[in-house]
């Protein structure tokens, strides 16, 4: 049934990365069992964004007919697709959206974004490249502002601003030097005079060499921690060791959504060669030019954020809180969505219209128009809820 005034489970999309992904999003959804995940390498969840999928009959996450939705490189699909049929069954968000913006987002969001502005989704991933993102509010002819969050599930390995009296020059000229090393070995690849193998050898020794990592803050990252970076023009990567962080990094993103090949401004991309022996566009000039070298942005303990109470993180895109029930309670929408993603435990929300019944690792929305709502939990849990103060 579509109602502003009922919780809709959220039907995940699961991305597969051959490369870097693994099997901790499927364990943490209970889905290992699932013949269609076998032997799959998914790298992110995609919990939230325009095109998510609300599932209009199924209430409960413990359902065996409920699946994700796939994108393994392709065009996405629902795995249950010869179960589900769209409007009847599920519905995507950006169509309730466009059925009554204000009761769902809210007035005053849908006045300043005209859209779901948020991608929520969780990462299993390794090393990524060097990068930073345009400061909200800022304008330039390709690069738009990404302000984005993490909360890490699990231990993890990255680097967080540039170090104290930092030599930015030298900075510059080892990630000008690396580019050029790894132009010339994808060259050399494409041309079939050097074996891809030997060339990804001969990278990571020159890399070694010239250390980049000597010029960023490296650091180790406690389960629960929340990193925030949404005030842009923060370096920042995620990194890998595998003997220490065999899971790799495991962060539940929270971010507006933009897409990357104009958001993010990369200087060094760990070396990578694409199997044809292609390599992406790093773009140092721009990341030079945007980079903040304040002593507070670039220190690792102000950016990760103490919790106050329930609250997390606010920010000028989204707030994110943290609920634990033991029992109950009861709460408001507030003038916001609602997004609500269980860490741990089990528990039934219910409103006007309806309820779902959420197990740990599953997520649901509730339109602004919602109002009021209880969390009643089965065993004592924990919830990340996400929302926008406007």
């Amino acid at each position: 049934m579509l109602s502003y005034r009922r919780p809709y489970l959220i039907i995940p999309k699961l991305i597969e990365q051959s490369t870097w992904g693994g099997d901790y999003i499927v364990k943490l959804k209970n889905w290992q069992k699932k013949p269609e995940l076998k032997d799959k390498k998914i790298g992110q969840s995609y919990e939230l964004f325009g095109r998510s999928i609300l599932a209009l009959r199924l209430k409960d996450t413990r359902n065996s007919t409920f699946q994700p939705e796939f994108d393994y490189g392709k065009t996405g699909v629902i795995a249950s697709s010869r179960l589900l049929s769209e409007k009847k069954d599920y519905l995507r968000l950006d169509d309730l959206v466009d059925s009554d913006p204000n009761q769902v987002l809210g007035e005053k969001i849908w006045k300043r974004y005209q859209v779901m502005p948020l991608l929520i989704k969780i990462n299993q991933a390794y090393g990524n490249s060097f990068q930073l993102h345009l400061k909200p509010g800022s304008i330039h002819p390709r690069w738009k502002p990404k302000p984005e969050s993490w909360y890490y599930l699990e231990k993890g390995l990255a680097t967080l601003g540039l170090k104290t009296n930092v030599n930015l020059a030298s900075y510059q000229k080892t990630c000008e030097a690396i580019e050029g090393k790894m132009a010339y070995l994808s060259a050399q690849v494409m041309c079939d005079e050097l074996d891809l193998g030997e060339a990804k050898i001969e990278a990571q020794e020159y890399i070694k060499k010239k250390n980049p990592w000597q010029f960023v803050n490296l650091v180790e990252v406690d389960k629960y921690t929340l990193i925030d970076i949404s005030a842009g023009g923060i370096h920042h990567s995620w990194e890998e060791n595998r003997q220490k962080f065999p899971l790799g990094n495991v962060v539940y993103e929270v971010q507006l959504d933009v897409m990357d090949p104009i958001s993010s401004i990369r200087s060094f991309d760990q070396g990578k060669l694409k199997n044809g022996g292609g390599i992406r566009e790093i773009h140092i000039d721009d990341y030079f030019h945007f980079l903040d070298t304040s002593a507070e942005l670039n220190d690792p303990a102000f950016l990760q954020k103490k919790r106050q109470g329930n609250h997390i993180l606010k920010t000028a895109n989204y707030c994110l809180d943290i609920l634990e029930v033991n029992t109950a309670l009861t709460a408001s929408t507030g003038d916001s969505f609602n997004h609500f993603y269980v860490r741990d435990g089990e528990v039934e929300i219910t409103a006007t219209d309806g309820s779902v019944c959420l197990t740990a690792g599953h997520s649901c929305f509730l339109p602004q128009a919602v109002g009021q709502y209880e969390i009643k939990a089965k065993t004592p849990s924990t919830i990340l809820k996400t929302s926008i103060e406007v």
